[in-house]
């Protein structure tokens, strides 16, 4: 809950005006000026605010296409709840006030739709009704012209900072907003969600399946028929993944040139939403991030997501306060605390025809919003996502991080934009994911009980006949530096892989029905079949090496069959390295540094490092551990590369 101070903030709004005067009466002398203001930046002056910031105001209004007080915002010296106060006195309303969180409640409607719209008549604790307004947008210039009228009903009013606003709001919702952020697309689509869609499996018959899984794979050592079964059906799964690969690498890429440079006043109202979870330690870094975006900041709906029990990151937020414009949204206790779950509140309450996210430790191109823009205004209307690229940019924390780089450059630089070359789904990246909001809103948002819900979304978005682009801006990433932190991240994604491919899986009559043949191999490969080539790999390593230290691996074969499966075997590990190796090569030429290049050798170990991950994934579904959420330390890297600037 915010802290007030009514007597400190009306101390702090008279220095402050107090310390305006002289430069208004000497415009006052400069017959040469004739300053035209409008209402609400009239009755700033009228309090003895400066003259120069409100017509800075007034031509930034103009030339962004904004209402006055927001721009305003962006240039004025003084603090969101401070500004606020003189506007109300000068307008003649109440401001906010403590006494003002107290009263009846609302529903989750209500919530989403004070929150979007700035507007919200609510009871007060002796059950008067009262119209509190947020401080941003045309509303404020209204209500100065209302009030003008109306001097005897002035009362009925209530002034916000957009922040105390979005504050008021979530309190009053409390139960009902939380609530709402857990359901997302169980509302629409109650069968592609984990509740809806993961089958009901007690605890014996979970244990039952993974102990059955675990003994065929301990078999295929002791029992050569069993051995050589495991090895055909892994042999057959990595052919039929390394073929796709292999197609996908030699896709050329034809993502857009970036876009000329337009008229801010034909911007839309772009929203960003940020997650933070224990995020103290990246606080400073992303404030400075998402005040460099180069976008109209009174354009920006900027919503910062934190559980209001995150004591540490809301201190950090004290501490470090964004400027003014950004929200931070506390939200409720409830429900599975995930990543997706804040998201879907921040959804609720979106104002922007566009909707991005980032993650806590992004430093997203500066440029990426009108990137992402001008993709979705060349693109079809079915277009409903655009992807930008992701790099790691904490290289000389060690071999993980450089290994972690080539994934994401084999991935982000190579596989995806050659996916949305050739229309086919894509498994989102968990950021900087750039949505029409109507589009996102007719799937139902995220699932909160998926811990991938970014690859969950992309399947989603796909079956329901939306499509995804992606487009050349980079976000850079800081990866993990210590193997027991990206083990937990892995299994994390892991899991999820396995549980989307289940939910999706369970209705392939419908996801078949929404794409062709190529589409539905594609997205199967992309989630359920990296999950089953990371559970069968170590385990086709080790009857390898169980076979080479028998003696069995290099024995003559007895029959041409013999020969024909063995020819296959190793055609299809060869096949399977090669594709690998090549598509990592690919993206670090793309991507660079050029010193990557010697990490490419290594890889074969970190995909035993992921295998691991898939079998400690298996493990917690089996302890029906499904929804829970291992949280990535971010902020720990101090060798993070500044940028290129683009």
């Amino acid at each position: 809950m915010t802290s007030w101070s009514s007597a400190g903030r009306e101390t702090a709004a008279q220095v402050f005006a107090d310390a305006q005067r002289p430069a208004l009466r000497a415009l006052s002398t400069d017959h040469s000026v004739v300053p035209v203001l409008p209402p609400e930046l009239a009755a700033l002056a009228a309090t003895g605010f400066a003259p120069g910031p409100l017509l800075a105001a007034q031509r930034e209004a103009a030339r962004a296409g904004v209402a006055p007080f927001d721009a305003l915002c962006g240039i004025a010296g003084l603090g969101e709840d401070e500004l606020v106060l003189l506007l109300a006195r000068g307008i003649g309303v109440d401001a906010l006030g403590p006494d003002d969180f107290e009263g009846p409640g609302i529903d989750a409607d209500a919530c989403a739709m004070a929150l979007r719209t700035g507007a919200v008549r609510l009871r007060d604790r002796r059950g008067r009704p009262r119209l509190f307004i947020a401080a941003r947008g045309p509303h404020v210039g209204r209500l100065a012209l209302v009030t003008r009228k109306r001097r005897g009903r002035r009362s009925d009013f209530v002034l916000a900072g957009p922040r105390a606003f979005a504050d008021l709001v979530v309190a009053r919702a409390g139960s009902a907003l939380a609530a709402r952020a857990c359901e997302g697309p169980s509302l629409l689509f109650p069968k592609l969600t984990v509740a809806g869609g993961l089958p009901e499996i007690g605890a014996f018959w979970r244990w039952t399946t993974i102990v059955a899984v675990i003994a065929g794979a301990v078999s295929s050592f002791l029992f050569e028929a069993a051995g050589s079964a495991a090895l055909a059906l892994s042999s057959l799964m990595f052919a039929a993944l390394n073929s796709f690969r292999l197609w996908v690498a030699c896709t050329p890429e034809t993502d857009l040139p970036p876009p000329a440079r337009g008229q801010d006043r034909d911007l839309p109202i772009y929203t960003v939403l940020v997650a933070l979870a224990k995020e103290a330690a990246v606080v400073p870094d992303l404030l400075d991030a998402l005040e460099r975006l180069d976008y109209p900041a009174a354009k920006l709906d900027i919503k910062l997501l934190v559980e209001a029990d995150d004591r540490n990151t809301l201190g950090a937020l004290d501490r470090r306060p964004p400027r003014p414009g950004i929200e931070v949204l506390k939200l409720p206790p409830g429900g599975p605390k995930t990543k997706p779950r804040a998201l879907n509140a921040g959804l609720l309450a979106a104002r922007g025809q566009y909707l991005a996210v980032f993650d806590a430790e992004d430093h997203p191109d500066p440029s990426q919003l009108r990137f992402a823009l001008d993709a979705f205004r060349r693109g079809p209307g079915t277009l409903a996502c655009v992807q930008a690229r992701l790099a790691i940019d904490n290289l000389a924390d060690g071999w993980l991080a450089r290994q972690f780089a080539i994934e994401y450059a084999a991935l982000f630089d190579v596989v995806l934009p050659a996916l949305a070359s050739l229309g086919l789904p894509i498994a989102l990246g968990g950021t900087s994911n750039h949505f029409r909001t109507a589009a996102l809103r007719s799937v139902g948002g995220w699932d909160a009980g998926n811990v991938t819900e970014d690859a969950d979304l992309g399947l989603r978005l796909a079956r329901l006949g939306w499509t995804t682009r992606t487009i050349a801006s980079t976000t850079w990433e800081e990866a993990p530096t210590r193997v027991w932190p990206w083990l937990k991240q892995r299994t994390r994604w892991m899991k999820g892989f396995m549980v989307t491919t289940i939910v999706h899986g369970r209705g392939v009559r419908g996801l078949a029905a929404k794409l062709d043949p190529l589409a539905l191999g594609a997205a199967l490969m992309l989630v359920g079949g990296v999950a089953l080539t990371a559970l069968a790999y170590p385990v086709v390593m080790l009857a390898i090496l169980w076979r080479a230290v028998d003696g069995s691996l290099l024995a003559p074969a007895t029959s041409l069959a013999d020969a024909t499966f063995a020819g296959f075997c190793v055609a299809s590990l060869i096949v399977g390295y090669s594709t690998g190796l090549a598509c990592g090569w690919m993206g670090v030429e793309r991507r660079g540094p050029a010193t990557l290049s010697a990490g490419l050798f290594t890889l074969p170990f970190y995909w035993l490092l992921v295998g691991a991950a898939a079998w400690r994934a298996l493990y917690q579904i089996a302890r029906g551990q499904t929804s829970h959420w291992e949280k990535t330390t971010h902020g720990v890297s101090t060798r993070r590369a500044a940028p290129p600037q683009t």
